[in-house]
């Protein structure tokens, strides 16, 4: 494991670790060297480099902005910690609106590190929960309908196509402003 920007990063196998907490932490929190079995960006490498401008844009026919996305991302890493700490009654998640919060009033360089520095302040909380979580209890029942290895890999696979519709939104981004 290794810390950088402010994330619990994986750069190899994490030694007496469980395999099954290994693979999601590969997958999961990849370091910036690691390659992705689909050959493309992680989330965070998605994120590197956009301006609120672009963030906050949404195409026509699109549901949500690139910010939008963000905070979902958020409250899903928010919403799978609390069962892996223990904690099953609901909590208040930091953005009003929780599951899809909205935009703040102001779109600027501020607001937007705010909201990316909270989608790595709950990425950071939730490995650390997974890490300190008996390996064990993987198969146990999480929640009335979930166990926790199934809450591990639901949110690589939500990652995973948050991370697709947020390279889509990139481009259809650039062919917009190509055309102004």
């Amino acid at each position: 494991m290794l810390e950088h920007d402010n994330l619990v990063l994986f750069n190899g196998f994490g030694g007496n670790m469980d395999t099954r907490i290994n693979d999601f932490l590969h997958q999961f929190s990849p370091a910036p060297d690691i390659r992705l079995w689909y050959g493309g960006a992680s989330l965070f490498g998605t994120l590197r480099g956009l301006k609120p401008e672009q963030a906050a844009w949404r195409a026509e026919g699109h549901d949500h902005s690139i910010w939008q996305l963000v905070l979902h991302c958020a409250y899903a890493r928010y919403s799978v910690r609390r069962p892996f700490e223990g904690i099953r009654e609901q909590g208040l998640f930091p953005r009003k609106g929780g599951y899809w919060a909205s935009l703040p009033k102001m779109v600027n360089e501020r607001t937007w590190k705010e909201d990316v520095d909270l989608l790595k302040n709950e990425h950071r909380l939730l490995v650390n929960a997974v890490m300190g979580f008996d390996p064990a209890r993987l198969d146990e029942q999480a929640t009335q309908s979930t166990r926790y290895i199934d809450l591990l890999w639901g949110i690589v696979m939500h990652d995973m196509y948050h991370v697709g519709e947020m390279q889509v939104l990139k481009r259809l981004y650039k062919l917009q402003m190509e055309q102004i």
